[in-house]
């Protein structure tokens, strides 16, 4: 028998039981499938809730989504969208949401699965997807969804490559054997695809060990730390606020006191319920590692599964597909406008929760991070539709880190909670930093913001004694330099002298435009050959991305005869004994290809720091320097259009996926915006300041809470590099001058 994820047991006492097609569906696989292969019963995965998930270790996965509907009550209209025929409202389509499922598992849920799929297109079958329709049989699921179709080849060619569709009637032993078998999924057929690590990082994410006390650390809260923790003793017990809002001075360990709080409203829970689900919602993405690192160590034995840690738009995104809301954008809407639709219609709009309330699974207490960056319908929304009534409720932020300008009142965050705990000792007291950022906010919010006063800091150094503080602040002002090769240089240098003492792992380098970050990246590694951990798409995987497009669809036009060229060149020096290239081939060619790109890019622009890295390249590849050179002169107009195209495309899957598997401890550098590394914190900072931008944005209007945002990502050394931003030197020249 299979091993199922809850037991069958536990699932029985679900305080949702399984539906009746959702029961059948376990009954059958349980009688069915050998141990080899693992059941998991709606497993959550970062908001994402499939009925049912079957894995087997050198096979692959499948995603099952199950419907209890009477298929008599839908209809599909000429997009193919599903229309509820009694009242004519469109609601999700089952396969739409099936395949979110699966494709959230790529972008977001299984790390280094969207690598591998933008490399090779193949790792996209190791998961699979199907339909099963309780209350319909399979000639009724075919009259709705297949046979009016007949003639449409690329739905039928999409049906047949990537949906099996069950009916009551045919979920028996010899057609789902069939469906495995196709899927390969079966023991007679082998994935090369889904290897041990890939296996492995689905196992992780699908069963999630239990932290042992043990395995925390134990940890001296200051006596307000305690308070919001636990409660306040009253009368030999601990009384706790459920609803509190808390705000803190920078380094303050409001995320610690954070993690400790939902260990505890775990603790609570459990006398609620069973299983009970512990969500923890933040603005920013990457912040889900920085917070599950300071969970688990929390001196508690607890499942780390019961937590779910999630940003909050891919939170709505999730429940969104979970509950059968299509979000559509009406056709021809312009896109600058899009955004704002979206907030309206789905993100912000209260109604659209209200009208589902009863489908909504919620939370046994929720806790917020980051609460400044939050819509004030968002607040509602998660409190009123998505928490337990008798559950906490405690939103953690700081306003002065207010960086997507939210309206304020009273100097302070607006929430749906009544008062406020406040967090005024700093652990970073004896570092310059602290001083930078005080005198920032003197000098720069004194008029907006409510200024830190660190008190209990200045409570503990009430005895007049002077201390030297440690770390270093630097600032330099750069003007009329190229600031790509400028600021290697100085922060290389940095590394090289000043930082010798630290580890790469404890640096980081924080700037706000994309374009400039990922240049620098590119040059950063290939000008001293070692490796960045990134939150930004890199150019060569821009470049791959784009190359398997043309590759994919066969793109044989004008415009793309340059592809052609350097993919034949390419397979007669690399692969001369073939005469037709294997699909790993062909994915080791094109990654060539974009790497020469990148290095020629930078060699564009610096050719004497990247000829000789460039040549080198070109040798790898059977190709000289000038032939290369040549053949970019040949086809300049193409390869211009298709550069310009690369770097206009959006990469925001490849971007999210990325900060949502960022971790600190990856023994390298760290390069990133700001906005991406609010939150986290490093020894080492070099933080680079560009002139803003030249039209009045919320971008520009905020730029002061940006900088404070970014130079208190900092613990012990900072270097803040200012590339031609005249204003601000005139504003924090003087800040940093009084505390170097």
């Amino acid at each position: 028998m299979a091993t199922f994820y809850p037991s069958l047991e536990n699932i029985a006492r679900f305080k949702v039981p399984p539906t009746d097609g959702e029961r059948t569906l376990l009954d059958f696989l349980g009688r069915v499938l050998d141990d080899s292969y693992e059941v998991y019963f709606n497993p959550y995965l970062n908001g994402d809730r499939p009925d049912v998930l079957i894995m087997r270790k050198g096979n692959g996965v499948l995603i099952i989504e199950v419907k209890d509907w009477n298929l008599d009550n839908f209809a599909l209209n000429e997009k193919k969208k599903w229309v509820y025929t009694p009242n004519g409202s469109v609601v999700k389509s089952p396969i739409d949401q099936v395949l979110k499922y699966k494709n959230n598992l790529f972008d977001l849920h299984v790390d280094q699965l969207l690598e591998k799929k933008i490399k090779d297109l193949r790792h996209f079958n190791i998961v699979a997807c199907a339909v099963y329709f309780h209350c319909a049989s399979q000639s009724k699921v075919d009259n709705l969804l297949v046979n009016p179709y007949k003639e449409e080849k690329k739905y039928q060619t999409f049906l047949k490559y990537n949906m099996d569709l069950i009916g009551n009637d045919s979920l028996n032993d010899a057609n789902f054997f069939k469906i495995l078998d196709n899927r390969y999924l079966s023991p007679s057929k082998k994935s090369f695809f889904f290897t041990d690590d890939i296996y492995q990082n689905f196992k992780r994410l699908l069963t999630p060990t239990t932290h042992q006390k043990a395995e925390g650390e134990p940890y001296n809260y200051s006596p307000k730390q305690k308070e919001i923790i636990y409660g306040r003793w009253e009368n030999g017990e601990f009384k706790i606020q459920l609803e509190q809002r808390v705000k803190g001075v920078f380094g303050s360990g409001k995320t610690t006191v954070l993690a400790a709080r939902a260990v505890q409203a775990y603790k609570r829970a459990l006398k609620r319920t069973d299983y009970p689900r512990i969500l923890i919602l933040t603005f920013n993405i990457t912040l889900k590692n920085f917070i599950h690192d300071k969970l688990m160590r929390v001196d508690e034995t607890f499942p780390v599964e019961s937590f779910v840690i999630i940003n909050y738009h891919s939170f709505i995104n999730a429940e969104l597909n979970n509950l059968n809301i299509d979000v559509v954008v009406p056709d021809g809407y312009p896109e600058e406008k899009v955004g704002e639709y979206l907030e309206q219609n789905y993100y912000s709009n209260v109604n659209l929760f209200d009208e589902h309330k009863s489908e909504i699974v919620k939370y046994d207490a929720v806790l917020i991070d980051e609460i400044q960056d939050y819509h004030r319908p968002w607040m509602e929304i998660i409190k009123n539709y998505f928490r337990e009534p008798q559950g906490d409720y405690v939103l953690f932020g700081d306003v002065k880190q207010n960086i997507y300008g939210q309206p304020t009142s009273q100097k302070d965050v607006v929430t749906n909670v009544r008062g406020v705990n406040e967090l005024k000792y700093c652990f970073r007291s004896d570092f310059k930093v602290r001083d930078v950022a005080q005198s920032f906010q003197r000098n720069i919010f004194r008029e907006k913001y409510e200024i830190d006063d660190f008190d209990e800091n200045n409570k503990i150094g009430s005895l007049g004694l002077t201390i030297d503080k440690d770390g270093y602040i630097n600032y330099m002002y750069l003007q009329d330099v190229s600031p790509i090769k400028s600021l290697y240089n100085i922060i290389r240098g940095n590394i090289l002298n000043k930082a010798s003492d630290i580890a790469p792992n404890d640096i980081t380098i924080l700037g706000y435009t994309t374009r400039l970050l990922r240049t620098f990246d590119a040059y950063y590694r290939y000008s001293c050959r070692e490796k960045v951990n990134s939150m930004l798409e890199t150019i060569e995987s821009m470049y791959m991305t784009n190359l398997n497009y043309i590759g994919k669809n066969n793109m044989e036009d004008d415009d793309n005869k340059w592809f052609i060229n350097i993919s034949e060149h390419f397979k007669n020096k690399l692969f001369p004994n073939r005469k037709v290239l294997f699909d790993n081939d062909i994915t080791k060619l094109r990654k060539h290809i974009a790497i020469l790109f990148t290095i020629f890019d930078l060699y564009k622009e610096f050719e004497e720091e990247f000829k000789n890295r460039l040549s080198e390249e070109c040798e790898k590849c059977g190709i000289s320097l000038d032939a290369f050179i040549a053949f970019n002169k040949h086809y300049s107009e193409q390869l211009e259009k298709f550069r310009n195209g690369v770097y206009k495309h959006s990469y925001k899957t490849i971007r999210d996926n990325k900060k949502l598997h960022f971790w600190m401890n990856s023994g390298t550098i760290k390069v990133s915006t700001i906005n991406s590394f609010k939150g986290w914190e490093s020894d080492v900072v070099f933080l680079i300041l560009e002139p803003k931008y030249d039209i009045t944005t919320q971008f520009n209007l905020s730029f002061d809470e940006l900088l404070y945002t970014g130079l208190t990502r900092c613990k012990r050394n900072l270097v803040i590099i200012n590339y031609g931003n005249e204003e601000y030197d005139k504003k924090i020249r003087p800040i940093i001058d009084a505390v170097k």
